[in-house]
Formats: structure tokens, sequence, C-alpha cells
């Protein structure tokens, strides 16, 4: 389960893909530090300033990332002539997991919209994400992380509702609880 706990990559993560400006992002850091410390990694929930250091490198990160992405050899070849390694999966990333979407919109529904819910289409969220239809193992992560982010899943008229027992093509209302 610690990898469903905010680091800072989750973070600059969430930063980027909303383009959020300077002073939103730090406010936000600010109340996720201050109101969801619970849900941080335990590193930074003592520690604001690493928390604003460690979401900030990795938002430089990912401005530039392909540039970066291409000067790994390079990287790498400094270190072995030191006589070290590297972790290629420390430098080079994909940016979106499937758990960084419950992540979002938790963050989006708690200091960023201004919604109390995030709407959606099932067949939309499966979709982002590479998934044609829901698995037995899909289904339990995605309710590990509404039970984790304390989300709940409704249809129209706030009937709540199962994700693994909806049309994929229903519209589904994701609320905090």
């Amino acid at each position: 389960m610690i990898e469903l706990y905010y680091d800072s990559f989750d973070l600059a993560c969430i930063i980027h893909s909303q383009d959020l400006g300077t002073r939103t992002a730090s406010d936000m850091l600010e109340k996720v530090w201050k109101q969801d410390n619970l849900y941080l990694t335990p590193y930074y929930r003592t520690n604001l300033r690493s928390l604003y250091l460690d979401v900030h490198y990795w938002i430089d990160y990912l401005c530039d990332k392909p540039l970066i992405d291409r000067e790994f050899p390079s990287i790498q070849k400094d270190f072995m002539s030191f006589g070290k390694e590297v972790n290629e999966g420390a430098f080079v990333t994909d940016y979106f997991d499937i758990d960084l979407f419950f992540k979002m919109k938790r963050l989006q529904i708690l200091y960023l919209d201004g919604q109390d819910y995030v709407r959606m289409k099932l067949r939309t969220l499966l979709k982002a994400y590479g998934y044609k239809r829901r698995t037995q193992k899909l289904l339990k992560y995605f309710h590990e992380c509404l039970m984790f982010y304390h989300m709940q899943t409704y249809l129209r008229g706030k009937e709540e509702c199962d994700i693994g027992e909806i049309g994929l093509d229903e519209m589904i209302i994701i609320r905090i609880i």
C-alpha cells in the first residue's frame, strides 16, 4: 500500500498535468502537507521544505523530460567511470500510473477545482490506462484505491454503485466520503 501514498513525483505529475501556476501549486502543496498529511509518504510528513524542493525538482524534470532522457546514457557512462552504478528507473520514467488517477482526483476535489465531485464514463477511465474491459485484479485494485482515499462512486441521483457491476458507458461520479 506504500505506493498509494503521495510522493514528490506524484505531486509533481499532478501539478504538471494540471498546468498549475507557481502560487497555486505552492498553495496546494501546503494544504496537502497540513490537511492531507496522513496520505503523504512518511518522509515528507514532518518536512515541508523537502517536499517543496523535491516536487520542484520533479517538475523541472517533467518540463524537459525528452531532453533529459536523451542524456541518460552520458550520465550512466559518467557514473561507470567512477565505479558507480545508476538505476535507470530513478531517472527515466513515464509519468502516469493508475494509482495516480485516484491521487489526482482526490486532490482536484479537495484543493483545486472547487467542485466536490468528479464525473466521467467508466469506459473513459479504463481507456486512459490502456484497458478495454474490467478484470477481477483491476477491480480489486480500484476498490483498494477507493477505500484508501476515502472515495465512493455514484450514479446520477447520488445512487451508490460498484464499478464492477455497472455498464462501461455509465457515467460515474466520484466523491470524497
